[in-house]
């Protein structure tokens, strides 16, 4: 069994494959301690996790990043819905990307499983407030 099978596993959820490929970069080039899984599809996304969940399957991931708007219809909006309904599905943290900050630090003052994030335009933005999230919703140290 390799090492990475025990390592926490990051599941970005979105159509931009430039910004998926940009957080797989932030968390390989920061050397996070974690397994990076991604779908650009949200329906498969949701069809995979919720047959997770109904298996009882161990191998969820330990974060989600969602951004429900990159899909062109309600796709990502129903794997949110799946996301906040069924249990298994529920504990896992999720940081759900929206087209305005809420507050000025995403997660400072937030401990609720749902973060939201206003996702930058800019990449290295993007990489940084990637790296910031995953160690902040893995809980790792600020300095690794």
């Amino acid at each position: 069994m390799s090492l990475t099978h025990h390592l926490p596993r990051v599941l970005v959820v979105d159509a931009d494959l430039d910004a998926i490929e940009t957080a797989r970069f932030a968390i390989w080039r920061s050397q996070l301690p974690c397994q990076f899984a991604w779908f650009d599809d949200a329906e498969l996304a949701n069809a995979s996790l919720l047959t997770k969940a109904l298996c009882r399957s161990k191998d969820l991931p330990a974060l989600i990043l969602l951004d429900p708007r990159s899909f062109s219809g309600t796709e990502g909006y129903e794997l949110l819905r799946t996301l906040c309904i069924y249990q298994q599905l529920a504990q896992i943290p999720l940081v759900l990307f929206t087209a305005a900050p809420m507050s000025a630090d995403f997660a400072q003052e937030q401990d609720s499983r749902i973060w939201y994030a206003a996702k930058p335009a800019r990449a290295a933005d993007y990489m940084d407030l990637v790296t910031r999230c995953v160690k902040q919703r893995l809980r790792q140290p600020a300095t690794l």
